[in-house]
């Protein structure tokens, strides 16, 4: 049982004694609670309020793990894995469906290179947190098929679009054997655009077993890999180990 029906259990509870006694203010306060409490959830990956969302590893060792969200992008991926495959890095791509069926070469060349490639769904939607449960388990089957038929692997993990979920979301991943994976330090890359800035902010918020969020998709080569590049170089100063998620979170 989820945090989440926990709480609405409770609420629930709540309501039908504070109904039955005309407390109906308090009624009200009740359901306000409720309903600030799911958007939380919904916005907060980090809180778990409605399964098990992963946003960080163990402690244990100096240890974090990079991930790249919205791609393959023609126009920034191949010099990232460039990049990458020159610093010895491994990291995990959390791609969009449809833009592997775009190009799939490069989805084959992400594994091909030690990469992870993963489920981020197939259309990226806005509207994917207000999807029926079929579609939502529609959007990750297709995802999957799309992933396995051009790299030869079947993802493990599955990062839902800008991180929002529900409980449908958790439900559609565990019927596919997929994890539900978050971050603990978000770059806010899409937003900023001076790779220095982005770096402080990803410093600023680093620990042991941190899940770093990045974007190679529609993010400029030139700012993506400058902003890798001085984050590479200040994690080595900082003494971190860069691995890939899936040891990360062993």
């Amino acid at each position: 049982m989820s945090r989440f029906h926990k709480i609405l259990i409770v609420a629930l509870l709540l309501c039908v004694v504070t109904f039955a006694f005309g407390q109906f203010i308090l009624f009200g306060l009740i359901n306000v609670a409720f309903l600030i409490v799911f958007g939380l959830g919904v916005a907060f990956p980090q809180l778990s309020l409605f399964g098990p969302f992963v946003c960080r590893g163990g402690n244990s060792r100096r240890c974090v793990a990079l991930t790249f969200d919205d791609g393959p992008d023609a126009r920034s991926t191949p010099q990232l894995l460039e990049m990458l495959r020159e610093a010895k890095i491994s990291t995990a791509f959390f791609c969009v469906g449809k833009r592997i069926e775009a190009n799939p070469e490069l989805a084959a060349q992400i594994v091909r290179e030690g990469h992870l490639l993963e489920n981020h769904s197939y259309e990226h939607s806005n509207l994917t947190n207000f999807f029926s449960g079929a579609r939502l388990k529609t959007e990750l089957e297709r995802t999957q098929a799309v992933i396995k038929k051009n790299s030869g692997i079947a993802p493990n993990f599955f990062r839902p679009p800008m991180g929002l979920s529900n409980p449908k979301i958790f439900r559609a991943a565990r019927e596919l054997g997929l994890t539900v994976v978050g971050w603990s330090v978000r770059s806010f890359d899409t937003i900023l655009s001076n790779p220095q800035k982005i770096v402080a902010r990803i410093t600023r918020r680093l620990e042991p077993g941190a899940i770093i969020l990045l974007h190679d998709g529609n993010i400029p080569a030139e700012r993506l890999v400058t902003t890798v590049r001085l984050l590479l170089a200040n994690l080595r100063e900082l003494d971190y180990e860069i691995v890939r998620l899936d040891e990360l979170l062993k």
